[in-house]
């Protein structure tokens, strides 16, 4: 009973997100979305290393640091194995998501007792999980640039949703390409649920709401921008 009305606030979070949020108010157990965000990213992140063509990938990744002495790029070299790379980035995933739900949690508690909101830490971390419903979007996108990029498929080419897979199309020395590959359709479908989220659960006014939602990508993108400007 309980996964079934998850998977229809699932359903509701694109299509009627008010209601969504309404309903999660009295319930927001996340553990259904936070498995399928975790298993889908651990299950792509180890095909992508099964299969890709690792050599390639190497070029590829040291092809960003043109300016790397021959030494330095031979000790890289060896310190990147196919093994090392794929443990680092799926221990990576299945402690780094939780932290990051756990840190909006507390960034969306205590901004929400700054509004007059009484609402526990707990209910905000689950509210961290459901917003981030909209990155499943980008695993079936992943899984058909695995299966059909012949293992010469960069780590960042696997998000097709990106704004330098869909605009920028920077290359990977590029000063820029790290925030144009960070930054995604999703990442502004999340903005706009944790706005209507933090409206509904809150009632607060628009304008407070969108403070609170924008904040924290402010702070992070702006000092990204800054010091793509001032300190390179």
């Amino acid at each position: 009973m309980m996964s079934s009305n998850a998977i229809s606030v699932i359903g509701k979070l694109f299509f009627e997100p008010k209601a969504a949020f309404e309903s999660l108010k009295e319930n927001s157990k996340p553990w259904l979305p936070l498995a399928l965000i975790m298993v889908s990213t651990l299950a792509l992140f180890y095909w992508y290393y099964a299969t890709v063509d690792f050599s390639w990938l190497i070029d590829h990744t040291l092809s960003a640091k043109p300016d790397m002495k021959a030494e330095e790029r031979e000790m890289v070299t060896k310190m990147l194995t196919k093994d090392r790379m794929m443990i680092t980035t799926l221990v990576g995933a299945l402690i780094g998501m939780p932290v990051v739900f756990a840190l909006y949690g507390l960034y969306f508690m205590l901004a929400s007792k700054v509004m007059g909101s009484a609402i526990s830490y707990g209910k905000w971390f689950g509210f961290a999980v459901w917003v981030s419903v909209p990155t499943l979007i980008g695993a079936p996108l992943m899984a058909l640039q695995i299966a059909t990029g012949h293992g010469q498929v960069s780590l960042e080419g696997l998000n097709m949703l990106s704004l330098n897979f869909l605009i920028a199309n920077l290359p990977a020395d590029h000063a820029w390409a790290g925030l144009m590959n960070n930054l995604s359709l999703t990442t502004f479908w999340t903005m706009f649920l944790t706005f209507v989220g933090f409206r509904v659960w809150t009632g607060r006014s628009v304008a407070s709401c969108a403070l609170a939602t924008a904040l924290p990508y402010v702070v992070i993108y702006g000092v990204w921008v800054a010091k793509l400007m001032f300190f390179k």
